[in-house]
């Protein structure tokens, strides 16, 4: 009966948290009507925590009082010496929180001697166990939470998922963590670090590592993860060591996919060997990996044409490891390559050309013959025409998933059509996303003899710029039937451009979407004729 009405409630709870969550207030209601409605009421509310104030509230009321200074500020301190007995009620609700997901902090420094104080208290039982013995995910979002510094003497048996800030203003230790975790995000020093790097041995359970990139020496520790699905190895400008050696020892590292991700440089002058894409080249050069899916994440600053085109070329130059030599990444099991470029708040482009890769500028990529995804939305492709799309679908037909450029506003016209469309879906017969920079014209191509592909249901069209309604209209109706969805570039990729070109007219998006939509509605029309 319990687990019914667990179930009845559970499916109310989420609807209020879907449609007004004003209105919690009287599902909480419902906790005082009876001990049979009431506990899996309480339950549903206090699984899910921002923040461990509401648990800090529940002592009583003489406890703790809250004292203002002369300055105006304030913090809880204690009324009078707590004793045991004070924590009986923080401990029943205790039991029912699995999840605390910071939306600031989980503990503000007003809060931070009580917490302690209460953890102390709570440690002088020897058999009281775990403060929260059923949490199993923690995600914490503010460098400066006091939780962080509290988390070395938290007992969390259940934990499995720890998410740290990047960063942090001092790093805790969380060895004692690591033997149930499934998943830890810990981006800190190479002091902090180094320590997980050498508890990995113990974590046999962890599936997904988020971890700052030390020195290639210490990385070498992450071959005995036999279990991940998801490694990402950040590269932070003057802390991680890039440079090419060989004198690591021999390592494997196994993983579904490969995270990599580097942080802008606000001091750059110059790339080096420890930034941008060279520092992505050694890392790669250095350990032995095999993954299935590659995605590398790396801000403009450090991007041009010249660069991206010489990392595809020596990305795909590495040599696969086989079991007669000692080479690098696994190339021939790669099924997925993600570029994302995103920019600085401050970092403006000067000059496009600098960034538009040449029509042949994805011919390297040819050589992941195995691909079913392939994500460059950030990717200057203006340049890329029916024949090198034509190259591309040859040499990938595997691909399910193709975009390329539709993230970024651009200020020169794409050169692909539509028949470029047509040879991707001809050649991709698996295709199910699709995003693509194309003018819209079809030469002297016949619209019944291009493909047909009914998988596809949302186009990413970026900047393309709308003309020919009837024609594009009746050309998608044709070739993507099940077209239900036209998305162009979104509104922030306009704000890099702000400041830096004077000269620049910007084609306004609202009334792009606006032609768009009306291409969507006629393509509507024409597929159910």
């Amino acid at each position: 009966m319990q687990d019914v009405l667990f179930l009845i409630f559970q499916m109310l709870y989420t609807l209020i948290l879907e449609e007004d969550s004003c209105k919690l207030g009287a599902f909480a209601a419902l906790a005082t009507t009876s001990s049979n409605i009431s506990e899996p009421v309480l339950q549903l509310l206090w699984k899910k925590l921002p923040s461990m104030e509401p648990l800090i509230h529940l002592l009583p009321n003489d406890l703790i009082e809250r004292h203002v200074n002369s300055n105006g500020a304030w913090k809880l301190r204690f009324h009078r010496t707590p004793k045991q007995s004070d924590l009986k009620r923080f401990h029943v609700y205790a039991q029912r929180v699995r999840v605390i997901c910071a939306e600031k902090k989980a503990l503000r420094s007003q809060y931070k001697h009580v917490f302690q104080t209460m953890l102390t208290l709570h440690g002088l039982v020897g058999s009281a166990g775990s403060l929260l013995p059923y949490l199993h995910h923690m995600e914490l979002k503010d460098r400066e939470d006091c939780l962080i510094q509290c988390l070395d003497k938290l007992m969390l048996p259940r934990l499995q998922t720890l998410i740290l800030p990047p960063h942090m203003l001092l790093s805790p230790d969380v060895q004692h963590l690591l033997p149930h975790l499934h998943t830890l995000v810990y981006i800190s020093d190479s002091f902090h670090t180094t320590i997980i790097l050498n508890s990995l041995a113990s974590c046999s359970s962890l599936r997904r590592l988020t971890l700052s990139y030390i020195q290639p020496m210490a990385m070498v520790f992450l071959s005995c993860l036999h279990q991940l699905t998801s490694l990402t190895l950040v590269i932070i400008p003057g802390l991680s060591i890039m440079k090419e050696t060989n004198t690591i020892p021999d390592h494997h590292i196994q993983t579904q996919v490969l995270n990599i991700h580097i942080e802008p440089d606000s001091h750059m002058e110059s790339i080096s060997v420890n930034t941008g894409f060279p520092a992505l080249l050694s890392l790669l050069s250095n350990h032995h990996i095999t993954c299935q899916g590659l995605s590398i994440n790396i801000h403009q600053e450090y991007c041009s044409a010249d660069v991206i085109l010489h990392f595809f070329n020596a990305l795909t130059s590495l040599a696969p490891i086989n079991d007669d030599d000692d080479e690098f990444l696994a190339w021939e099991n790669l099924i997925a390559f993600r570029l994302q470029m995103p920019w600085d708040q401050d970092f403006f482009i000067l000059d496009e050309e600098s960034i538009q890769i040449p029509r042949n500028g994805l011919a390297a990529l040819h050589r992941l013959v195995y691909l079913t995804a392939l994500e460059l939305q950030d990717l200057g492709t203006c340049r890329i025409d029916d024949d090198a799309l034509l190259s591309l679908a040859l040499s990938l037909p595997y691909l399910q998933c193709l975009l390329l450029g539709t993230r970024q506003f651009w200020e020169e016209p794409p050169r692909a059509t539509l028949w470029g469309i047509s040879f991707v879906l001809h050649y991709c017969p698996h295709l199910e996303t699709l995003g693509l920079l194309f003018c819209c014209s079809l030469g002297d191509h016949k619209i019944e003899s291009a493909d047909t592909n009914n998988l596809i249901t949302t186009l990413h069209v970026g900047f393309s710029p709308p003309h020919s309604s009837f024609t594009v209209a009746a050309f998608l109706a044709h070739s993507l039937p099940n077209l239900d969805t036209i998305m162009v570039e979104p509104a922030e990729s306009h704000r890099k451009w702000g400041h830096s070109r004077t000269d620049l007219t910007v084609p306004d998006r609202d009334i792009r979407i606006q032609e768009w939509s009306r291409i969507l509605e006629l393509t509507t029309e024409f597929a159910e004729i």
